[in-house]
């Protein structure tokens, strides 16, 4: 090798090294900065004989929703999720959480109040392709949204046991109808707002199995003058084999709502309702599951044949599905479900679900 090749790789080191090296160096910076984001996406087909509902057998797009997390100081977390449909985005969540208290997390923003169990599920994340019939005569089908803030303290006590207490922004119920948002809490009185309560114990029943008891009261008043609360009470028994995690395991699922109002000592119980539902995980991409539901006083939010006429009164629908998981990223699910009410009026559903997920995206709560 000639002594003037080998000066010329000596500069080349000397400047160019450096170069590279800052350049690394900002781009992992920038990287550090920008919060973990993704997306899903569900689609769906339906096939409804017994609808006449417009749209109601074919397919559709049913939402897209985008993910945004970030840890933006030792403090606090900060996430977003951004639905959009058809014909509208709508920010869903925005929020920032901290756990830097001892056995307290603090949460503020816009986003779902911890009630029970579906209540605190996104759409992508529903077990069944149809949310309970009572969730959208109670606190709505996918929860109670609102902006406010929640405290949940993690007890002394020698099993899991968390309590979380929350105070929301004043909100008055859809007039369009009740799916979104079924409550009333939209009082003019000066310092009233909804305030929630729920308790969730976990407890250990061997090294493969968990039982999970919960309770929850939201409570507000209405515009009307009148007290509203909804109560709700959830039993999930869960079984994860430690050797099989990702091949096999059940969950058996429970939870009953009821909306009630009140003044002046006068109680009003206005819709009650309950689920039970049981999924077996039979191998690693296949699960399969049955719901049968009940509800009293209610309406879900379809109609049906010969008048039009709304599945009021006491509802009962079963269903059943089977759901295909390639990987984490994408899910297929075939479902069916019968629903009728005590005036005999029947509403048959077959549908096909399709979600996929790219990016990252936050854990739901277990």
């Amino acid at each position: 090798m000639s002594s003037r090749f080998k000066l010329f790789i000596f500069m080349f080191s000397l400047f160019c090294v450096p170069v590279f090296a800052g350049a690394q160096t900002r781009s992992i910076i920038s990287n550090l900065a920008n919060p973990a984001i993704g997306m899903s996406a569900l689609f769906l087909a339906q096939a409804a004989p017994d609808l006449t509902l417009p749209g109601s057998t074919g397919p559709s797009f049913q939402e897209a929703e985008i993910s945004v997390i970030s840890t933006v100081d030792p403090l606090w977390t900060l996430a977003g999720n951004f639905t959009f449909n058809a014909s509208q985005g709508v920010a869903e969540e925005a929020y920032a959480i901290t756990d830097s208290i001892p056995s307290l997390q603090f949460k503020v923003g816009e986003f779902r109040a911890f009630f029970g169990k579906h209540g605190t599920l996104h759409t992508h994340a529903f077990p069944f392709i149809q949310a309970p019939i009572i969730m959208s005569n109670t606190i709505g089908e996918e929860g109670f949204k609102n902006a406010g803030m929640e405290a949940a303290w993690m007890t002394p006590l020698p099993w899991y046991c968390e309590l979380t207490a929350g105070a929301y922004a004043p909100v008055a119920n859809d007039a369009s109808g009740a799916a979104d948002h079924p409550l009333d809490f939209n009082s003019s009185t000066t310092g009233t707002f909804p305030y929630l309560f729920h308790l969730k114990n976990l407890i250990d029943m061997d090294d493969d199995t968990t039982m999970e008891l919960g309770a929850s009261d939201l409570t507000g008043m209405g515009d009307d003058g009148l007290h509203h609360a909804v109560y709700g009470a959830d039993f999930t028994l869960r079984n994860v084999p430690l050797r099989r995690s990702n091949q096999a395991g059940w969950i058996l699922q429970s939870e009953y709502i009821k909306k009630v109002s009140y003044a002046d000592g006068t109680y009003n119980q206005e819709t009650d309702g309950w689920y039970a539902s049981w999924q077996n995980r039979w191998a690693q991409e296949w699960w399969t599951g049955l719901r049968a539901e009940e509800a009293f006083n209610s309406t879900p939010d379809v109609t049906v044949n010969p008048t039009d006429t709304y599945l009021a009164g006491h509802v009962q629908r079963l269903s059943v599905n089977i759901a295909w998981l390639p990987s984490e990223f994408s899910e297929m699910k075939l479902e069916y479900g019968i629903a009728k009410n005590d005036s005999n009026q029947v509403d048959n559903r077959v549908m096909l679900q399709f979600n996929y997920i790219i990016g990252f995206h936050p854990p739901h709560n277990y």
